[in-house]
């Protein structure tokens, strides 16, 4: 075999493997091996010999009992890497415990990914403790309060550009989906220092974010709080959830560097 002709089996093996992790998903977390050749358009026996060499890695697993195959231990190792690698989660660890003290609700920071946020961090309110993390998850920009923070932190050019792409979805009948409506918000979230969301993204679910800045002052995180939309009583509480939330992300801006400057 000449090497060019080895070079691009080892590719297509390498691109078959990470095909076969991306088809794990919140609603798929086990998978049959027809399952991934169906997904990635495989033959059965191309999948098993993957699948093989990736449960020897440790990068899945398999239930012998039932045949699923799962993510195993190595990526929950590279997981922690990753987020042990983000400066910004480590600095914003100690306000988002702070936070769901004071508040006694749901705490999360995300940054911005592509035309997404990503979750970095998120810490369970005491009274409501999930069974799954929101470490790792993706939301929409337009959707949710941290989006709204994020794009708002941009320059109009850029915050235009990342709504301009696909039709900007409606989750419920309250999801704000007209660009020159959002783009107006965005002046009142920068005139107040946070945002708002209820019911946007969720029936039953409210969110108020505020904004994390960098050494240069360009925002480079969001962090918010949540929980129902019947407890966070935005009409009666926005005020002094605002003042904590904008108070304690204030607090991580200043361990990333960030110095206010008021005259």
């Amino acid at each position: 075999m000449k090497p060019e002709q080895s070079s691009v089996m080892l590719t297509q093996s390498v691109t078959r493997a990470l095909g076969i992790l991306s088809c794990f998903s919140n609603g798929q977390p086990e998978l049959r091996v027809i399952d991934f050749a169906k997904m990635l358009s495989l033959t059965q026996s191309n999948v098993s010999r993957l699948l093989a060499t990736m449960v020897s890695l440790g990068y899945v697993s398999k239930d012998e009992s039932t045949g699923y195959y799962r993510l195993g231990n190595e990526i929950i190792t590279l997981g922690g890497i990753a987020l042990n690698h983000y400066e910004i989660r480590k600095q914003a660890l100690p306000e988002l415990y702070e936070t769901e003290k004071r508040t006694g609700f749901d705490t999360n920071l995300a940054i911005l990914d592509g035309e997404t946020i990503f979750y970095l961090a998120h810490v369970d309110s005491y009274g409501s403790p999930r069974m799954y993390t929101f470490i790792g998850r993706r939301n929409p920009l337009h959707g949710t309060a941290i989006g709204k923070v994020l794009l708002a932190g941009m320059e109009e050019a850029e915050a235009d550009e990342l709504l301009s792409g696909e039709a900007l979805a409606a989750f419920t009948d309250k999801t704000l989906t007209d660009k020159s409506m959002l783009l107006k918000q965005f002046e009142q979230i920068r005139r107040q220092g946070y945002a708002l969301e209820e019911e946007e993204l969720a029936l039953g679910r409210a969110c108020m974010a505020a904004p994390i800045r960098g050494r240069s002052g360009k925002v480079v995180a969001g962090m918010s709080i949540s929980g129902a939309v019947s407890k966070i009583n935005l009409k009666e509480r926005e005020q002094e959830l605002a003042t904590i939330l904008i108070e304690m992300a204030d607090r991580v801006s200043m361990k990333m560097g960030f110095v206010s400057v008021s005259y």
